[in-house]
């Protein structure tokens, strides 16, 4: 019988921009993201996470290449007047497919367990029913896939 996991894709240049001091309240983030989205940005990922204060932190991941132009685009809001914007370039996403990923208890804490026995930290998670992706330095995409694929049967 096979494994869960299928197939693991990846992809290069990607940037994680962290908005700090977003204000902590309803709408925010569709009115960032909304934002985005009309001026044409793809945003691959998604992360947000209370800070005290009302206020929130948001990360997010796009392509390298529109990064600087999206961040200006978000600084130009007046929601955000007061955000500041972290980019962090040089990352990549690896994502692991499998039509059963969801009936299997325990499969991202031995992804993310695997990862870390090679010292790769994980800047930001997704999950789906089908699919666990990670942003992770782009350095480490390859040694990543490779180890994976190992671990998880995919080389037989």
């Amino acid at each position: 019988m096979a494994g869960p996991v299928e197939l693991i894709e990846t992809k290069r240049r990607v940037a994680m921009v962290i908005a700090k001091s977003v204000p902590d309240k309803p709408g925010i983030a569709g009115e960032l993201f909304s934002q985005l989205g009309k001026a044409g940005f793809n945003i691959e990922m998604i992360s947000e996470s209370s800070v005290s204060g009302g206020s929130a932190e948001i990360s997010f991941a796009l392509n390298e290449s529109q990064v600087k132009e999206a961040v200006a685009h978000l600084e130009s809001l007046d929601v955000l007047k007061r955000s500041e914007f972290v980019i962090e370039k040089g990352r990549g996403i690896l994502t692991v497919y499998g039509k059963n990923l969801a009936h299997e208890p325990g499969i991202a804490g031995k992804i993310f367990s695997i990862l870390a026995q090679e010292a790769i930290n994980i800047d930001m998670i997704s999950t789906s029913f089908t699919a666990i992706s990670v942003l992770i330095k782009d350095s480490y995409l390859t040694p990543a896939r490779n180890l994976l694929s190992r671990e998880l049967g995919l080389d037989a």
